[in-house]
């Protein structure tokens, strides 16, 4: 396949026998359905994404952006949590392009949400502490 924003080759890379394609020049990554939430669920998932997440902002501006897969158009879709992440989605097959550094960002969001449990988690903990030390 070839990178839907640099038009250079893609590589495949694997982690935990999930195979991604990575584009070998500005390392923005194709997943397939829904391979970014399966890998979300691995420790270390990140060492897949290993460019610049400059290069990766540049790249983000593009617009008109054909699917690897399908050669049809894909949709631009900004995921807004604590990081806005944007990315682009087929229509058709369902596969998502993220650019350089964009995965990372996916993957320390559900690390935030972590963190922000566990503190909630030890603010009542400690509430109910401080109603047994009264």
């Amino acid at each position: 396949m070839i990178c839907p924003k640099c038009e250079h080759d893609l590589e495949v890379v694997s982690y935990n026998d999930i195979e991604v394609d990575r584009c070998t020049n500005c390392f923005g990554i194709w997943f397939d359905h829904r391979e970014q939430d399966e890998l979300k669920k691995l420790q270390g998932a990140e060492s897949i994404d290993i460019g610049d997440e400059f290069v990766g902002a540049k790249y983000d501006h593009m617009h008109n952006i054909n699917c690897p897969r399908c050669a049809i158009p894909m949709h631009k879709v900004v995921h807004e949590a604590e990081l806005e992440i944007h990315f682009e989605r087929c229509p058709e097959c369902k596969g998502s392009y993220f650019d350089a550094g964009e995965f990372s960002d996916y993957l320390a969001e559900e690390i935030f949400d972590e963190f922000q449990q566990v503190m909630h988690d030890l603010d009542s903990l400690e509430s109910g502490q401080n109603l047994v030390d009264n």
